[in-house]
């Protein structure tokens, strides 16, 4: 029996960093410079540990080397680069045999990234009034994340509330998880800068920290009512479901074509829109209840607006 020199294999690894957990494809090719056939000859992965975590068998031949198929392989949930073996096992066949060799290849581990949003937020709230708002945190990965701990600050950095999400995703999603914020606004009147703050998370499967900026608009508590009436200009019937903004106040018309919006006194630019009509609008003044029909004009066959 002859032993022939030595094989050289290399690794090739997508990607080179990926969530920790998550999944890798890897290939291995393989030469001899003696050009002995080595389909059928076996590769073994091993950690650093030197524990086997996957298998394959040459079966690709390119005209230079030989390859195994590309298959998976997990990645550690340890954060950080890993150094992996890829190991050729000694091979004996017709008189011909092959020393064990191995090469290393590395790749990094990451913490899954999560994303933040919020929604659900008044567009305008009165100085020292509760409202509610809506957060929701996504894992790349779509890892389970309830009871995962939030915090939302003020514009001056102190926690104005802490919580965490529910056990239910929102409906229509596949992993955002959420929770339901109960805070009180600012006496000052104007716009402040809040933040949710998500931690990081090491234990178990890690997650990075994430973070999100929104607006809350603060004004005046409201001293008067508008009622805004819309109704087709043509048919003169309601129109539901017309967007009414008195900036920064907002409404929507109920089936009776009413919409009735809790402003501060003053002068106030009148919008209303609806799906196929011409937006309406006008100037009032604001020094008690008052109301305001629009009469709105559709729009011109084909030119409807499908914002």
């Amino acid at each position: 029996m002859s032993t022939q020199g030595q094989r050289t294999c290399a690794v090739e690894v997508s990607p080179r960093e990926v969530d920790a957990g998550g999944e890798l494809t890897v290939t291995v090719r393989v030469s001899c410079p003696d050009g002995f056939d080595l389909r059928g000859q076996s590769v073994s992965i091993r950690n650093q540990d030197g524990t086997a975590l996957a298998a394959a068998e040459l079966t690709e031949f390119d005209g230079e080397a030989y390859a195994t198929s590309a298959f998976a392989l997990r990645a550690p949930l340890e954060v950080g680069e890993h150094t992996y073996r890829a190991v050729l096992a000694a091979h004996e066949k017709d008189g011909v045999s092959h020393q064990e060799t191995s090469t290393e290849f590395s790749f990094a581990a990451r913490p899954h990234a999560t994303s933040v949003n919020v929604w659900g937020l008044p567009s305008a709230i009165a100085a020292g009034e509760r409202f509610r708002f809506k957060v929701g945190i996504k894992c790349s990965a779509g890892c389970k994340l309830t009871g995962r701990l939030l915090s939302v600050f003020d514009d001056e950095g102190t926690q104005v509330v802490a919580a965490s999400l529910r056990d239910d995703i929102w409906p229509g999603t596949s992993a955002l998880y959420f929770a339901e914020v109960d805070a009180q606004a600012p006496l000052g009147i104007g716009d402040h800068e809040w933040h949710v703050d998500c931690p990081k998370v090491e234990s178990h499967v890690p997650h990075a920290a994430s973070m999100f900026t929104f607006a809350v608009k603060v004004v005046n508590p409201p001293d008067h009512e508008v009622t805004v009436e819309a109704f087709d200009a043509e048919t003169q019937t309601p129109i539901m479901g017309a967007h009414v903004l008195l900036h920064p106040y907002r409404g929507l018309t109920d089936e009776r074509g009413v919409a009735k919006v809790r402003v501060a006194k003053g002068r106030y630019k009148v919008f209303v829109s609806g799906f196929r009509y011409i937006a309406y609008e006008r100037i009032i003044d604001v020094a008690g209840d008052v109301t305001a029909r629009a009469e709105l004009t559709s729009e011109p066959e084909g030119q409807e607006d499908y914002r």
